[in-house]
């Protein structure tokens, strides 16, 4: 590892970054909006905001304009399968955000797993742009309360691969103003 610059970003900063590019591509590939959220957002566990605007995505759409927050959260901790499940651990304050019932823009967590060798995390060719691993996605709306006092562990269903196809599953629900609930 090569000596810290001051004001350099660091290997944390990367992660996040490349948690926000892989949504990013995610949603422009599949038709969607993406934007970073706003420090004020961010302050309420939003990250992004994936967004549609005209486009109907079923025939019984009730809304043609709208959002989806997503939380995004990158690590290098390989992911431990346990019952079909992988496990991540949030902030208190952070699961209990995303856990809000009372809520009109549905809200996710995306757990970007990246390799553990940060020299792994993206390579390039002339022929490709090769980012490694993937992330998984859960709704932890309606989740239980927490029995401790500072991290949560949450578990994310092995099959919720985010790509592409489940972002435009996820969006085509929020269309029918579907509650996307935490299922234990």
């Amino acid at each position: 590892m090569r000596n810290r610059i001051p004001g350099e970003t660091t290997e944390q900063n990367i992660e996040a970054e490349l948690s926000y590019a892989y949504l990013h591509a995610v949603a422009t590939r599949g038709g969607f909006g993406c934007s970073s959220a706003s420090r004020h957002l961010d302050d309420v566990c939003v990250d992004a905001e994936i967004f549609e605007d005209g486009q109907l995505l079923a025939p019984d759409s009730v809304l043609s304009s709208f959002a989806l927050h997503a939380q995004l959260k990158a690590t290098r901790m390989t992911p431990i399968e346990q019952n079909g499940r992988f496990s991540s651990v949030l902030p208190l304050h952070q699961y209990n955000r995303l856990r809000e019932t009372r809520l009109v823009i549905s809200r996710i967590l995306v757990v970007l797993y990246l390799p553990a060798n940060p020299s792994e995390w993206l390579q390039h060719t002339e022929d490709a742009l090769i980012a490694k691993r993937c992330a998984w996605w859960v709704s932890l709306r309606g989740a239980g309360a927490s029995e401790n006092e500072q991290f949560q562990t949450v578990y994310i269903p092995r099959t919720q691969v985010f790509p592409i196809v489940s972002l435009s599953e996820i969006m085509t629900r929020c269309s029918r103003f579907e509650e996307i609930n935490y299922v234990a």
